[in-house]
């Protein structure tokens, strides 16, 4: 596996950054500029802090979601070579997008930084498939710049599920209930989850909804990349 290029990823340009995409093409990809503050949800409205109408009719078990893409072409095909290929390069990428972004978030919102950082885990059997868990890659470097520390295994996946994208809303609930237990308790009051793409939301709700049964006052999600429309 891989953790730069020195070519661009997308177009095979020459890069002189400090990631493996050129700037024309870091221009191009698709960012979110408003969102439902709750949910993450990328809304057409200009108006900051905004509701979306899920979330007006019901709050979701986590607190705020912070993403820096849409995600919608190139997006879907950066994740799967990150996934699928076991190209770390497309990490780097992604942690590197997702840290200025949530740098600005967070200078313009006033807010205090987690106190832990959990990466989304995968089950067993597909972490050894895999070899990684991207979620995981994408964390560590925006763990390092921003000091705070990363829990790994306290939260376990015990349920082998079928892949979330190929199901609807109502079955991605029903395959990930009771899918995650802990490893460890936490004691922290503030956490955050961080994964690459947030589609419905299912699989960090699930682990929003054990974290606040336990105890954890605010719960977070730090994503590359959110679905416009939920399935």
């Amino acid at each position: 596996m891989r953790f730069f290029a020195p070519c661009c990823v997308l177009c095979d340009a020459k890069v002189t950054g400090a990631i493996s995409l050129c700037e024309p093409c870091l221009e191009d990809l698709p960012r979110i500029k408003t969102t439902c503050y709750q949910c993450g949800l990328p809304l057409e409205s200009k108006l900051e802090a905004s509701l979306c109408g899920q979330c007006q009719q019901s709050l979701p078990p986590i607190d705020y979601l912070i993403s820096s893409l849409h995600y919608a072409y190139p997006v879907g095909y950066l994740v799967s070579q990150l996934k699928f290929q076991r190209d770390l390069t497309y990490a780097k990428i992604f942690a590197q997008l997702l840290l200025t972004t949530l740098q600005q978030q967070y200078k313009a919102r006033h807010s205090e930084l987690p106190e832990i950082i959990i990466p989304v885990p995968l089950h067993k059997k597909r972490s050894r498939q895999r070899g990684f868990n991207q979620a995981l890659e994408i964390a560590r470097p925006i763990a390092k710049e921003l000091n705070i520390p990363i829990l790994v295994n306290a939260i376990e996946r015990i349920k082998h599920t079928e892949a979330q994208s190929l199901l609807s809303a109502l079955e991605r609930r029903k395959n990930l209930h009771n899918s995650f237990v802990f490893s460890k308790p936490i004691t922290a009051e503030h956490i955050v989850l961080v994964d690459d793409v947030v589609t419905t939301g299912t699989t960090v709700y699930e682990l929003a909804t054990l974290l606040k049964k336990s105890g954890v006052k605010k719960v977070g999600v730090w994503a590359v990349a959110r679905a416009t429309i939920s399935k």
